[in-house]
């Protein structure tokens, strides 16, 4: 009996052991709601984490601190249905001059052309080197 108590202890204090050096290693997802854009005159374009649109409201972005003048965006998609890489422009050919501290509705058709669940994001970009800083939804 001893000899089961002893040896169930080695193996609970093992499996104790274990189980806290793989709760350590736990990630953490990043927050697709943040935007960071990185400007450089050599590589001028950024784009914004993606988010899954499921209405047909516009892109909600919300610049705060921008470090260039101002830097111009569009709404994108990415789509199986697009054909060849997926990647498509749901602007509908509407670009916005962004500037810092200002909350823009980005005009997109991702949901009207592709349907819901699509990845939807924001590309940007500046021919001057800075970033910009802000938040951004793709259904709001």
């Amino acid at each position: 009996m001893k000899k089961v108590i002893k040896v169930l202890s080695i193996a609970l204090l093992l499996l104790v052991g274990f189980g806290s050096n793989i709760s350590q290693k736990i990630v953490h997802a990043a927050d697709v709601t943040r935007i960071h854009f990185e400007f450089r005159w050599y590589s001028p374009y950024d784009t914004s984490y993606r988010q899954q649109k499921w209405t047909k409201s516009g892109y909600y972005l919300k610049s705060n601190t921008v470090t260039v003048p101002f830097y111009k965006a569009s709404a994108w998609g990415h789509s199986y249905r697009a054909g060849r890489t997926g990647e498509v422009d749901v602007s509908n050919g509407h670009v916005y001059t962004i500037k810092g501290h200002h909350t823009y509705n980005l005009y997109n058709l991702l949901v009207e052309r592709y349907g819901t669940g699509n990845n939807a994001y924001i590309r940007a970009w500046s021919f001057s080197n800075g970033s910009a800083w802000g938040y951004w939804y793709a259904d709001h």
